[in-house]
């Protein structure tokens, strides 16, 4: 695939480099905000090779890739001069203006998790094979070999205020340095292992248990208070002195006022977030299997999915479990097995080639291409996809699946949901795969499309 090629009409086809605000990636999806949506050619897109599909959601123009969107990302930003466009104040306020409100929480949820995406993936992925490693293949869990993967595969749950701190500050357009000490100071080893109760000149400083290194929201909102103070910083503090003046009075009021409000009260948020969730999934954890594990791939499709992931970051933070991947991962395989079925009915060898390879490529979790390229094409698949994902959520909420660590729920993953509910999660996962695949064979596939 020539990226740059594919860059060059991507970013034509979306308005010119002009009309580009600015431009983000996650796993599969090129994520530009424009001036004008009208400008860009949908159609036009969708025919471009190496383009699957395009999605217009959470106030961002999507343009679906696939697993090579980042090797897109880099040439597009190359075209567009970034740093140009994110800078543009004026167009970044007409955007603020016209987006709903709604768009804007998906656009900040998106902004500040999918760059820290890689290191989680890869850091779950770490642990499974770990998992493995110790379980099948005599690794101890004392030695060297263990410790020095471990140490990696642990870094980015132990420090998640470190690498939100990056992520957020960009977002909010404060200095990121400076955001992420007050995220490493959160993480202080020696705070979090006092015994005694800590005072910050005679008020009490109240911290969670186990400290602040697996929580997401404190650091979140700590960043964006550092982004009003150093507002406030560069409005008063004269030319001469801001150097070393504004950094020095950021630290001295976002830290403390982060350990004795923020982190207390976020934390507590957090705490209610994680505990919401869990009450409803303990009303009846088979009802919210169905529901969630349905209506996952739908969110997908328009990018709301993100509205609930972090979610899965706060139990994994507050309860070493997440279930939310547990029961909205096997709608992964469900729309893979419907692509299985469109590749085995069809006689059109174009069609069964393009099903097949979406239908791999969703068993290692990457499902647009199944999605856009083949089951919403054609319309049934995706139906009986949902279908198929809902009966496999109900399995996996019955048998109380839940993944250990975050990351894509694939063939690769398997290792992360062992413990209570590994059995349930595999039916859950071979559910929804053959029964997708079946029902799309025998009734999802209309042999008339192999004509048009």
């Amino acid at each position: 695939m020539d990226f740059k090629k594919l860059a060059e009409e991507v970013v034509q086809k979306v308005g010119g480099k002009e009309n580009v605000i600015s431009v983000e990636h996650c796993a599969t999806r090129l994520r530009f905000k424009l001036k004008e949506e009208q400008k860009a050619d949908r159609g036009g897109l969708e025919k471009t090779e190496g383009v699957i599909s395009t999605v217009i959601s959470g106030g961002q123009f999507q343009v679906v890739i696939g697993n090579t969107v980042s090797d897109a990302y880099k040439e597009v930003e190359k075209i567009i001069d970034k740093k140009v466009s994110v800078n543009n104040a004026s167009d970044k306020e007409a955007y603020k203006k016209k987006s709903k409100l709604m768009d804007r929480i998906i656009d900040l949820v998106t902004g500040i998790f999918t760059p820290i995406l890689p290191a989680l993936i890869g850091a779950g992925m770490l642990k499974a094979v770990l998992m493995i490693l110790t379980k099948y293949c005599g690794v101890e869990a004392t030695g060297g070999t263990y410790l020095v993967l471990s140490a990696a595969a642990a870094a980015v749950f132990s420090y998640m205020p470190i690498f939100l701190a990056y992520t957020s500050a960009r977002k909010f357009e404060c200095n990121p340095f400076i955001a992420v000490t007050i995220g490493v100071a959160m993480c202080s080893p020696a705070i979090a292992a006092a015994t005694e109760t800590l005072y910050f000149i005679g008020i009490p400083v109240v911290l969670p248990s186990g400290g602040y290194g697996s929580t997401v929201i404190p650091i979140i909102l700590a960043v964006y208070f550092l982004s009003k103070v150093e507002w406030v910083c560069g409005k008063l503090i004269p030319a001469v002195a801001k150097q070393f003046l504004t950094p020095l009075v950021c630290l001295i009021v976002v830290t403390p006022f982060t350990f004795l409000v923020i982190g207390p009260v976020a934390a507590t948020f957090q705490n209610w977030i994680g505990g919401g969730y869990t009450w409803l999934y303990q009303l009846s954890p088979v009802i919210c299997g169905v529901i969630l594990g349905g209506a996952w791939q739908i969110l997908v499709v328009f990018g709301l999915h993100w509205g609930i992931i972090p979610i899965g970051y706060v139990n994994l933070a507050n309860y070493g479990r997440n279930t939310i991947n547990g029961i909205t991962g096997p709608s992964n395989w469900a729309q893979a097995g419907a692509a299985l079925g469109v590749a085995l009915k069809s006689k059109n060898e174009k069609i069964k080639q393009i099903a097949f390879s979406a239908a791999l490529t969703g068993i290692f979790s990457i499902t647009e291409p199944s999605i856009y390229g083949v089951n919403l094409k054609y319309k049934k698949p995706f139906y009986i996809a949902v279908i198929s994902g809902a009966i496999a959520g109900g399995i996996s909420g019955l048998s109380n699946s839940a993944a250990v660590a975050p990351g894509p729920v694939g063939i690769l993953s398997f290792p992360l949901f062992m413990g209570e509910g590994f059995v349930g999660f595999v039916i859950a996962m071979a559910v929804a795969f053959l029964l997708s695949a079946v029902l799309t064979f025998l009734f999802g596939y209309d042999i008339e499309n192999d004509t048009k």
